[in-house]
């Protein structure tokens, strides 16, 4: 057998589960049900990017069953083999766990998310079974996997929304306040797996040049150098991140995929905590602005202005710093970078996988949009995007609707932020130049 490479990101793709549904529902059959003959359904198979997903039925009830990827997997099997005795919690060092605690902490305090089920007749210490799966490569497979039956998180995902009013990206910054308040009374005796490394931790971004050779296109890959040579002088060279931004625990992926919404648009729930750590509190806000950018309200010419209300709604309950704010761009662009660097190196493991080009042209088109390689043009779109977002945090979006205040969720005034991209034509744009330079003439 082929040894295992030491990259994290390479060992994903060999271990990448690839068990068939029947397979997935036998061994949830096996592990979580007390009665072996329950009707369990496939209501369909979940796209993810290095693990295996399927929404389930038992017996007219939604679950998430889960298969781990083999890093994960192999983490937490090692801890618990490890284990001394049932006072031992050697397996609080791993991220499933993590996963796991984090999931039961929200629920009892009032965040929704997947709950974890408890397997029949386990003596695992934490709620998960161990299963003999495929892997995607035969190498490796069978191999030994961690399988979660998890209670689904009923509502529509953002990203299945066709047309989106920009005060539910609003609302989503401040749901993403409350769970940033939330994560960070999580117990200290459950942050040992939060401190592991990860690639797609923000402050991970440096370690972004093994990958960059896989971005084949000249230009897009000197985009991409130019914002880590920027982060590496902004950020680490002269120690502001480290010294100015807040740390604590962080969710890490905060697209939207992963929260949930109502028939009115209101954020309901938030699932997969596959990438928390513990980092700087700021990268979950740049990575949902990021991100937000990608949404369909964004992609229709207007991914600034989506960014900047989410950053409203986040402000509205965790205020950001000056300094932060002015950071948010450059962050910005170190997560769209991750994104499609690391989706070149997938499609260079898959080169059939025509979905991870067509979900990178819109990351890429943002990080042109706010980056580019032009350094004049940049400079003017970052002093515009930060005039932006100095407007976003200006204003709590309450002012003109005082009794909106009192309602459970209020809505979020936004219509001051609805600003085209530049890439869109403005046809009021000379008048806007003329009573600007009249009012500067004043």
């Amino acid at each position: 057998m082929e040894s295992l490479p030491n990259n994290d990101e390479e060992l994903r793709k060999l271990l990448t589960p690839k068990p068939t549904a029947k397979e997935v529902v036998a061994a949830i059959r096996q592990s979580f049900m007390a009665n072996a003959d329950a009707d369990i359904q496939v209501v369909k198979e979940l796209e993810s990017y290095d693990d295996k997903n399927l929404w389930i039925s038992i017996a007219g009830n939604h679950y998430l069953a889960k298969v781990h990827n083999g890093v994960e997997s192999r983490d937490l099997i090692q801890y618990i083999s490890m284990s001394s005795g049932k006072d031992d919690v050697s397996f609080r060092k791993s991220a499933i766990h993590l996963q796991n605690a984090i999931m039961m902490h929200l629920n009892q305090h009032g965040i929704t998310t997947n709950q974890p089920q408890e397997p029949v007749a386990s003596k695992l210490p934490t709620p998960v079974a161990i299963h003999s799966l495929p892997v995607v490569s035969k190498e490796h497979s069978p191999c030994q996997l961690v399988v979660r039956l998890l209670k689904w998180v009923p509502g529509r995902p953002m990203s299945s929304f066709s047309m989106l009013p920009i005060e539910a990206l609003a609302d989503a910054g401040r749901f993403l306040g409350k769970l940033s308040v939330c994560l960070s009374s999580l117990p200290s005796d459950e942050l040992e797996a939060a401190k592991r490394y990860h690639q797609w931790d923000g402050k991970n971004t440096l370690d972004l040049k093994d990958f960059i050779k896989y971005i084949k296109d000249d230009r897009k890959r000197s985009m991409v150098n130019s914002v880590l040579d920027a982060f590496k002088k902004d950020l680490i060279d002269t120690n502001i991140a480290e010294s100015s931004f807040s740390k604590g625990m962080i969710h890490g992926d905060f697209n939207d995929a992963n929260f949930v919404l109502d028939e009115d648009f209101c954020v309901t729930g938030v699932i997969d905590f596959g990438d928390s750590v513990e980092s700087w509190r700021i990268l979950d806000l740049s990575i949902a602005m990021a991100y937000a950018m990608l949404t369909p309200y964004g992609k229709q010419g207007r991914s600034l202005s989506a960014a900047a209300a989410l950053l409203r709604g986040y402000n509205s309950v965790c205020s950001v710093t000056v300094e932060e704010r002015h950071h948010l761009i450059l962050l910005i662009a170190c997560r769209l970078s991750c994104s499609v660097t690391l989706g070149a190196y997938s499609y260079q493991q898959n080169p059939g996988n025509e979905y991870l080009l067509l979900h990178a042209a819109p990351a890429w088109n943002a990080l042109d949009l706010i980056w580019g390689t032009d350094p004049d043009r940049r400079a003017d779109m970052k002093e515009a995007i930060n005039r932006l977002f100095d407007c976003a945090c200006s204003k709590t979006g309450f002012e003109d609707n005082k009794d909106e205040v009192s309602s459970t969720n209020p809505v979020i005034d936004c219509s001051d932020l609805t600003f085209p991209d530049p890439s869109l034509d403005d046809p009021l744009e000379s008048v806007r130049l003329k009573q600007n330079k009249r009012a500067k003439q004043k």
